[in-house]
C-alpha cells in the first residue's frame, strides 16, 4: 500500500460485546482488539516518531553488532529488522528515511565506504518495507490473534528478508568484505539474523495496542501476568548477569524456566506477554554473552554465538507456536462466547452444588433478571431464582440427560411462558461437573401447533362437509388427501385411496378419459373437465377443476382436485331450455315483436315477428345493442323511454313510421324486470304491436264522423275541429285569416216547391260550384241545413278577404240545373276576420260571422257584409258588378 499503513479488519461480534457478558466457566478470553492505524502525524510529531524510531534502530544494531558472527557485519541476531518492520506497519513508509539514516549511520560507523554503507541501507530498509506491503495485501490483523496472522508473518519475513540478506551480502563482496567461499555462509547468516530479529523484536512491537495491553497487564490477572513477565527477566539475569553467577546445576534450570512460564503467558495473556517475554530473555543472552558471561560465553566465540543463536531462536520459534495454539484456541473460546452471548436458546450452566455459573442474554431475559442480579460468578444459587422458576429448573436438573422436556415459567405479570430445556452434563478444566441447561422458548410455536391444529380440524370439517369431492396429488397422481365426501358419493372410504393412484381408483377408462387435464395441471397450468360418475346412490355429473399446488421455489409437486355436482345446474339448465322453447314457441305465433333487452341494452331474447320485421335472423341480432339494431335515429327517439323503463317504470307509446313502403304506427310497451329483491332491474320486455291496419279504421271512423254525407264536405263536427286548428296556427304564425258564413237564398222554396230530393240536389250543386270558386287550401263545410262555412287562412289584407266573398255571390247567381229543371237562387255571406286577438275564442269568432250574415239577409240578401272600419254590407258593389 502507498500509504504503509495495514488495512483494518472488521470487529468480530465478540470484541464488541463489553466488559458486562459473562464469560464461560473455565474459559479465559481474551479481547482481540484490532491494530488502527494512526491518523496522519502532524509535522512535530512526525519527527519524534522518525528520531524514536531512528534511534531504537541504531541502539539495537550496536547491540547486534556486539555479537558479530561472520566478520564485523554480519549478525546472528538482527533486531532493527524487527523495529522497521513494526516502524512500517504503524505509522508507513514515512519512516523509511529514519531507516535509512541509521543503517548508514551504523555501517558507516564500522568501517563500511561511505557508498557501499548506502547501498546496505537501502536494503535495509526495503526488505521489512517489502514486508509490510505484502501483509497489507493479505489482510494482516496487528493484534496476531489469530493462527493465520502469525503465518503470513512469518512468510512475509521470510520473503522480506531475502531482499536484505542479498543486498547486504553483494555490497559486502564489492566492498571486499567478503570472500566468494565466505559469501553463502554469510548470505543464510544474514537471512537468518533478519528473520528472526523480525521475530524477535517485531512481533511485540506489532502487537503492541492499548487494547492488547489491557488485556494482558490489566487488573488481577494483569498483575499476575506483570510477575509472571518479571519471573522471566529474573530467570534471564540471574543466568546471564556478572553479578550473580549461578552455579552450573542452576544453570539449565534457569535456562529451561522461561520457556515453561513463556507457555503459560501466551495462554494467559496472548502474543503480546509472551513475545516482550521472548524479548526480554533474548536480550538479557545477547548482552550477557557479548560480556562473555553466561553458558553462551566460551573459549570458542563461534560456537558460543551459535549456541546463543539456537537458544534465542528456539525461544522465538517456541514463542511463536505456542501463540499460534493460544490464537487458535482464543477463537475456538470467542465462537463459544460468541455462541454462548448470541444463542437464540437461553442457556445457564450450574455446578453441582445448585451454584449458577453463567447465564446468557436470552435465559436472563426468560427469566426476567437485571444485569447485577446475576453476575456469572457462581454466588447465585439456582433455587433463589424467583417466582419458583429456579425449584422448576433445580427438579428439571435432577432428570436424566436427554429427551427435552417441557417446563413452565412465572413471569412477573402473571403470564406463563412454555419452554423446551434440555439437560448437557461435562466436566469443565478444573474438573468440576457442570451441567448446562438449554432453555427454548417454544409458547409461540405451540400455540401455532395448536392454531395450526385447530386450523386442519376446521379445515377437515370443512372439507368434509363440503358437497365436492375434494383431493390432493402428487406428481406420480398418487392420492395424498380425500375428503369423506368420496365415502357418500362413491361408497369409497378417504383412508382407502391415500397412496393410491388415479387409474387405480377411478378405473382405467376414466383415467384415460381425465389424464390430459391432470398432465397439464402438472404443467402449472389450472385445468377443468366435466364428467359423468356412477355414485353409490345416484348418478351424477360433476365439474372438477385442477389447481397446480406448487413449494416455496414455485416448482410444481402436485395439484389440488375440487369436484362440485353440477347435476341440479344440468337439469335446471335442460329445464330453462325447455322453458325457453316453450315460450319461443308461443310468442312465434304472436303477431306482436316481443325482445327481451339487458341493463347493457344488448338483446337477450327476440321472437319471430321481429326477426321478420327487420328481415334478419335471430342469431344474428342477439347479442347486438338497440342502437345496432335499430339505428342513431331511432335510437335518439327511443333512449329516454329505454332508460325510463331500466329505472323500473313501465313505458308506453305510439310511433309512427313512414317509409318508402308505405305509412305504419305502432303501440310499444317497455316492462321492466326486477331481481327477486324487488329493486334491481335486470332489464324489460319491449313489446311492439302494428297499429296501422287499427288507425287507419280510426281515422276512417274519424272522417265519417265529421263529414256530411250529402255533400261530402265536413259537417258541423269537423268544421269546429278545423276552426279550432286554424285559429291556433294564425296565432302561432301572427297571420290573418276569416271565417265566411254562407246561407243559401230561397232554398226553403226551391224544397218546399219541387220536393226535398230537389233540395239536396239543389245543396249537392251549391256545394260543388262553392269549392270550386275557392282554392284549394281553403276548409269548406256545410253546418247544417242550407248553411255553408268557409275557413280562408293566410290572408294579406281584408280586401282578398270581400274579393273571395264578392266571387261567391256573383258565382251563386247563375242558374242550376236539377233534373231538367232550372233554379235562381243566391246566397248571403257574412265574413269575420281574425289576426291574433288576445281572448277571442272560436265561437266568438263564428258569433260575429253569424251576426254579420243576419247584416247581410237584413240588407236584402244575395250579398256579403264584412268586418271594415267603415263596416256595411257589399251590396251596392255587388249589383253594380
Amino acid at each position: 500500500m502507498a500509504s504503509g499503513r495495514l488495512p483494518t479488519r472488521p470487529r468480530t461480534s465478540w470484541e464488541q460485546f463489553g466488559a458486562n457478558a459473562a464469560p464461560l466457566p473455565g474459559l479465559a478470553v481474551n479481547s482481540s482488539t484490532q491494530y488502527e492505524a494512526p491518523l496522519q502525524a502532524s509535522g512535530p510529531q512526525q519527527f519524534v516518531r522518525m528520531g524514536v524510531t531512528a534511534l531504537a534502530y541504531y541502539l539495537a544494531a550496536r547491540l547486534g553488532l556486539l555479537i558479530p558472527y561472520i566478520g564485523s557485519h554480519v549478525s546472528l541476531i538482527w533486531l532493527p529488522t524487527g523495529i522497521a518492520l513494526a516502524a512500517y506497519l504503524r505509522w508507513g513508509h514515512s519512516m523509511a528515511p529514519a531507516m535509512l539514516f541509521s543503517a548508514f549511520l551504523i555501517n558507516y560507523q564500522i568501517g563500511t565506504p561511505a557508498w557501499a554503507a548506502a547501498g546496505m541501507a537501502a536494503g535495509n530498509a526495503l526488505g521489512p518495507w517489502l514486508s509490510a506491503q505484502l501483509l497489507g495485501r493479505l489482510g494482516f490483523d496487528a493484534a496476531l490473534t489469530r493462527r493465520v496472522d502469525l503465518g503470513q508473518y512469518l512468510l512475509a519475513v521470510a520473503l522480506g528478508m531475502l531482499v536484505t540478506a542479498s543486498n547486504g551480502c553483494a555490497w559486502l563482496r564489492m566492498a571486499g568484505f567478503l570472500t566468494a567461499e565466505q559469501w553463502a555462509p554469510a548470505w543464510l547468516t544474514w537471512w537468518t539474523g533478519d528473520a528472526v530479529g523480525a521475530l524477535l523484536g517485531g512481533i511485540p512491537l506489532v502487537a503492541m495496542s492499548r487494547a492488547n495491553i489491557r488485556t494482558s497487564f490489566a487488573g488481577r490477572r494483569g498483575r499476575f501476568n506483570m510477575a509472571l513477565l518479571g519471573l522471566v527477566l529474573a530467570c534471564g539475569l540471574l543466568t546471564f548477569s556478572p553479578w550473580t553467577a549461578p552455579s552450573t546445576a542452576l544453570t539449565f534450570p534457569l535456562l529451561a524456566l522461561p520457556l515453561f512460564l513463556m507457555a503459560v503467558l501466551a495462554l494467559r495473556a496472548g502474543v503480546l506477554a509472551a513475545s516482550l517475554a521472548v524479548l526480554l530473555l533474548s536480550a538479557t543472552a545477547a548482552w550477557g554473552t557479548a560480556n562473555g558471561i553466561g553458558p553462551f560465553a566460551g573459549h570458542d566465540t563461534h560456537a558460543g554465538l551459535l549456541a546463543l543463536w539456537s537458544y534465542v531462536t528456539a525461544q522465538v520459534c517456541t514463542g511463536v507456536l505456542i501463540c499460534g495454539l493460544a490464537a487458535e484456541l482464543l477463537a475456538s473460546q470467542r465462537q463459544q462466547q460468541a455462541q454462548f452471548l448470541h444463542a437464540s436458546e437461553g442457556i445457564l450452566v450450574v455446578d453441582s452444588t445448585g451454584k449458577l455459573n453463567a447465564i446468557n442474554p436470552v435465559a436472563r431475559a426468560m427469566l426476567e433478571l437485571p444485569a447485577p442480579e446475576v453476575s456469572g460468578t457462581g454466588e447465585v444459587q439456582l433455587l433463589q431464582l424467583p417466582r419458583d422458576n429456579g425449584a422448576r429448573l433445580a427438579e428439571c436438573l435432577q432428570q436424566p440427560s436427554g429427551a427435552p422436556r417441557l417446563l413452565r415459567l412465572c413471569r412477573r405479570d402473571g403470564q406463563h411462558i412454555e419452554v423446551e430445556a434440555q439437560i448437557a452434563r461435562f466436566r469443565d478444566a478444573r474438573g468440576r461437573q457442570l451441567s448446562q441447561l438449554l432453555l427454548r422458548d417454544v409458547t409461540d410455536s405451540r400455540e401455532a401447533q395448536a392454531k395450526l391444529a385447530a386450523s386442519e380440524e376446521r379445515l377437515r370439517a370443512i372439507t368434509d362437509n363440503a358437497p365436492a369431492l375434494i383431493a390432493d396429488h402428487d406428481r406420480e397422481f398418487r392420492y395424498r388427501f380425500a375428503n369423506r365426501t368420496y365415502q357418500d358419493w362413491l361408497g369409497v372410504a378417504p383412508d382407502a385411496v391415500l397412496g393410491q393412484t388415479v387409474a387405480s381408483v377411478l378405473g382405467d377408462a376414466a383415467w384415460a378419459e381425465v389424464r390430459p387435464a391432470m398432465e397439464a395441471a402438472l404443467r402449472g397450468e389450472p385445468a377443468t373437465y366435466e364428467r359423468h360418475i356412477q355414485g353409490r346412490a345416484e348418478d351424477r355429473w360433476i365439474h372438477v377443476a385442477l389447481v397446480p399446488r406448487r413449494d416455496v421455489a414455485g416448482s410444481v409437486e402436485g395439484f389440488y382436485a375440487l369436484a362440485s355436482d353440477i347435476t341440479p345446474r344440468l337439469r335446471a339448465e335442460q329445464a330453462l331450455r325447455q322453458s325457453e322453447q316453450r315460450l319461443r314457441s308461443i310468442t312465434d305465433q304472436l303477431p306482436m315483436r316481443i325482445s327481451y333487452i339487458g341493463t347493457d341494452e344488448r338483446y337477450r331474447f327476440i321472437n319471430l315477428a321481429y326477426e321478420r320485421a327487420f328481415g334478419r335472423p335471430r342469431q344474428e341480432l342477439l347479442g347486438r345493442t338497440v342502437r345496432e339494431v335499430i339505428g342513431d335515429g331511432a335510437y335518439g327517439e327511443a333512449a329516454p323511454r329505454i332508460r325510463r323503463a331500466l329505472a323500473g317504470e313501465t313505458v308506453s307509446f305510439d310511433s309512427e313510421i313512414t317509409t318508402r313502403e308505405g305509412y305504419r304506427c305502432y303501440r310499444a310497451s317497455y316492462l321492466p324486470q326486477f331481481a327477486d329483491d324487488g329493486r334491481e332491474v335486470l332489464g324489460f320486455v319491449a313489446m311492439i304491436l302494428d297499429t296501422t291496419a287499427q288507425k287507419q279504421e280510426e281515422r276512417r271512423l274519424i272522417e265519417l264522423s265529421q263529414s256530411d254525407s250529402l255533400t261530402g264536405l265536413l259537417n258541423r263536427a269537423g268544421f269546429e275541429q278545423r276552426m279550432h286548428e286554424a285559429v291556433q296556427r294564425a296565432r302561432s304564425t301572427g297571420s290573418a285569416m276569416a271565417l265566411m258564413l254562407l246561407d243559401l237564398d230561397g232554398f226553403k222554396q226551391v224544397n218546399d216547391k219541387l220536393g226535398h230530393l230537389a233540395g239536396d240536389l239543389l245543396l249537392k250543386a251549391f256545394a260543388g260550384r262553392l269549392a270550386r270558386s275557392l282554392r284549394a287550401a281553403d276548409i269548406v263545410a256545410r253546418p247544417g241545413g242550407d248553411e255553408f262555412a268557409i275557413i280562408i287562412e293566410q290572408l294579406a289584407t281584408p280586401a282578398d278577404a270581400a274579393t273571395i266573398a264578392d266571387n261567391i255571390v256573383q258565382a251563386m247567381r247563375a242558374p242550376f240545373v236539377l233534373e231538367h229543371r232550372s233554379v235562381q237562387v243566391s246566397t248571403s255571406i257574412g265574413v269575420a276576420l281574425y289576426r291574433d286577438e288576445p281572448g277571442v275564442t272560436p265561437r266568438d269568432i263564428s258569433k260575429r260571422a253569424d251576426d254579420l250574415l243576419y247584416a247581410a239577409k237584413a240588407a236584402g240578401r244575395d250579398r256579403f257584409c264584412i268586418e271594415a272600419e267603415d263596416a256595411a254590407c257589399a251590396s251596392e258593389r255587388t249589383d253594380a258588378a
